[in-house]
């Protein structure tokens, strides 16, 4: 089990651009907010983990770059909707992303944007997962640790169809 960040080939070729001319210099913790539910005083039974993400640029100028990077997680038991009124935790983190650029480079719109939505998101992923595990071990909360969160270019929906099909007959081939 993990989180997956997809990306179209496009995107990942426009990120990669840009990360083989950046480097990581900063991740500060702009804000965070965390619940539990008051309700249900101890989770029974399995939790179900939900993410989203949320990036934009703070700035970007001769020789650096300057994202935001909002993640929010939440844990629900497996059985509670899909979209509960309010989660049973949450934890909502910001931070602020610093990068060096190579001297000389001026990275395209195109290439921020992709960085932005798939690169940022990884490099504050380690610090989120140990935020919430901190967060929720205070909340009373015994959660396994976050699953581990992978960049991946996006299948085409065609393409993972035809794969399907292939499994399935393979399967139906053993069988015999």
């Amino acid at each position: 089990m993990g989180f997956t960040i997809e990306q179209e080939a496009e995107q990942v070729q426009a990120a990669c651009h840009f990360q083989v001319s950046a480097e990581l210099r900063d991740v500060q913790l702009l804000d965070c907010t965390a619940s539990v539910s008051e309700t249900n005083a101890r989770l029974e039974g399995s939790l179900r983990i939900g993410l989203q993400t949320e990036t934009g640029v703070l700035d970007l100028s001769e020789g650096s770059a300057r994202f935001w990077v909002r993640i929010d997680i939440s844990g629900d038991p497996t059985d509670a909707p899909e979209q509960p009124e309010r989660h049973y935790f949450e934890v909502v983190c910001r931070y602020a992303l610093g990068y060096g650029l190579r001297p000389g480079y001026s990275p395209s719109q195109e290439q921020v944007d992709a960085f932005k939505a798939g690169n940022a998101v990884f490099h504050c992923w380690p610090y989120s997962r140990e935020l919430v595990q901190n967060m929720t071990a205070r909340m009373g909360l015994l959660i396994p640790p976050l699953p581990f969160l992978r960049l991946a270019p996006k299948i085409a929906r065609r393409t993972a169809r035809k794969r399907a099909a292939l499994a399935r007959t393979e399967d139906e081939g053993g069988r015999e």
